[in-house]
């Protein structure tokens, strides 16, 4: 009973970690005994049709493991922005942003450290506060948005999704149900959700160029971007951009998962490009003022900094070509629709 595994891994998901073995096996015993006893009254194995309405008789994953759950935590200003059922979700979320964020400013702190410059513990702190704002605020927006609703439209939810994820949409019709045949479509809250982050990219990208000290804190003051940030700084507008248009594509075409999945190499490669010529650039910040007194302790400083960016750059790198791979391989072996090959605009039968 493959719908059957799916639906009890996202389930599983969020459940409380210790309780989870234990309401799984429970459940799982429930619901196996209810589909047995369902077809010994039809006299045949069910359909994968009627193991499906079975399923939705149970109702959304998310909103089944929310009953398990014994703390009631949320976030809320005057009114509800996050319920219990996502709350876990928008934690572990929130504190990968955040970690990302931190790792690359405790970088620029190292190198301002190691390189002699006076550390404050107010300069960090300022600096963790504007970035936490930042992704607090962008974070929360996507779901807040998810959140209400699910609980406005509680039953649109399907399994589409990778490994069984829970997948919500704000369509109709069979958009709202899961999938029959097997075939896959796209959360439109997944597209939604991209289109509002990459529009904070984009802001944020805008503002950079104005403000160096929203990237490189209180180190803005003798550090400067190199001028290869200025090169590049279009082409990964026009990637973001291009992620944009095809989220909203997407939007209105949910089913076009091939569409998708040949975008977002083409958008891989472009992005595999911008990082080859940050590598070759060599070099990604400089001192401010190359006549002032402490010049000598802010080229070593740059210095240092370009040292640790390096690093970070070749590893994304390597972690970014490894992706690519994955991605067309995945794509190459996909299997294709009988009858001929899947369309663009045709559904397709693997999930992300």
């Amino acid at each position: 009973m493959e719908i059957l595994d799916r639906y009890l891994k996202a389930v599983a998901k969020a459940l409380p970690e210790a309780q989870r073995e234990d309401i799984i096996r429970e459940l799982s015993e429930d619901i196996r005994s209810e589909m047995e006893d369902k077809q010994s009254e039809l006299g045949r194995p069910l359909t994968e049709a009627e193991q499906q309405a079975l399923l939705k008789q149970r109702g959304n994953p998310l909103l089944l493991a929310a009953r398990y759950h014994q703390d009631d935590r949320r976030v809320a200003f005057g009114r509800q922005l996050i319920g219990p059922v996502l709350y876990p979700f928008y934690i572990k979320v929130l504190l990968f942003n955040l970690g990302l964020t931190f790792m690359v400013i405790g970088t620029i702190f190292l190198g301002l450290s190691l390189s002699g410059q006076p550390v404050h513990f107010g300069d960090i702190l300022s600096s963790c506060l504007l970035q936490l704002f930042i992704q607090l605020g962008v974070v929360t927006l996507i779901f807040s948005l998810i959140d209400g609703h699910l609980t406005k439209n509680p039953d649109r939810w399907n399994l589409s999704g990778k490994c069984g994820a829970v997948q919500l949409d704000i369509g109709t019709g069979r958009n709202a149900s899961l999938p029959t045949g097997g075939s896959q479509q796209i959360s439109r809250f997944e597209s939604l959700s991209i289109i509002i982050a990459c529009t904070v990219a984009l802001v944020w990208m805008t503002e950079v160029q104005s403000y160096p000290l929203l990237i490189l804190g209180p180190a803005a003051t003798f550090l400067r971007l190199a001028p290869i940030w200025y090169q590049v700084y279009f082409p990964i507008v026009l990637l973001t951009v291009f992620e944009i248009v095809r989220a909203i594509i997407n939007l209105v075409r949910p089913d076009w998962v091939r569409f998708r999945k040949l975008w977002s190499v083409g958008v891989h490669v472009g992005g595999l490009a911008v990082i080859y010529s940050l590598i070759r650039a060599g070099s990604w910040v400089t001192a401010a003022d190359s006549a002032s007194d402490g010049a000598n302790q802010y080229a070593y400083a740059a210095q240092i900094v370009n040292q640790w960016i390096y690093y970070g750059l070749l590893v994304t790198a390597i972690f970014s070509a490894v992706m690519l791979i994955v991605r067309v391989t995945r794509l190459i072996r996909q299997p294709r629709r009988r009858g001929g090959s899947a369309g663009v605009g045709e559904p397709a039968k693997e999930g992300n």
